[in-house]
């Protein structure tokens, strides 16, 4: 289920991005999915989360999402940043919005589990706080590359 909704299925919505901007897919889902990583692994070791099925590593379980839908969705975003009259904290705020809502599926079909306090809002902040890193590096790389 995680390889099929968190690798596959970003990476067959992901062939448009490949088609219309490979640049900002290459620039950018490298660091998203390391964002991505260091969060989860905060998250699991502050034992905020948990994604089934469990394994003794738990970032085994999230690799398909470190690999797909994680930077596919910040490659998209900043597609619709460079492409888009809307204005960036608009895309910022519902990309974050759109990539909650995938997890509270999980929440709600018995993937991913809550502990310790931990609920959707909080998982609406650290995405948020994901994306605004992934907008810093962009900012970074729009001064020193064309992108």
């Amino acid at each position: 289920m995680n390889t099929i909704f968190g690798l596959i299925i970003p990476w067959i919505t992901g062939i448009y991005l490949i088609k219309k901007d490979l640049k900002i897919l290459l620039l950018m889902a490298p660091f998203a999915s390391v964002v991505a990583f260091t969060f989860d692994v905060l998250g699991f070791h502050l034992k905020f989360w948990r994604i089934s099925p469990e394994r003794e590593i738990e970032t085994i379980v999230a690799l398909p999402m470190y690999f797909g839908v994680y930077p596919i969705l910040a490659a998209y975003l900043f597609f619709f940043i460079k492409r888009s009259d809307l204005n960036r904290w608009i895309w910022i705020f519902a990309v974050t919005l759109i990539t909650t809502i995938i997890e509270f599926i999980g929440v709600l079909i018995g993937m991913v589990h809550y502990f310790n306090g931990w609920n959707i809002c909080w998982t609406f902040v650290s995405y948020l706080l994901a994306y605004l890193v992934c907008y810093w590096y962009f900012l970074i790389l729009k001064k020193h590359v064309d992108v």
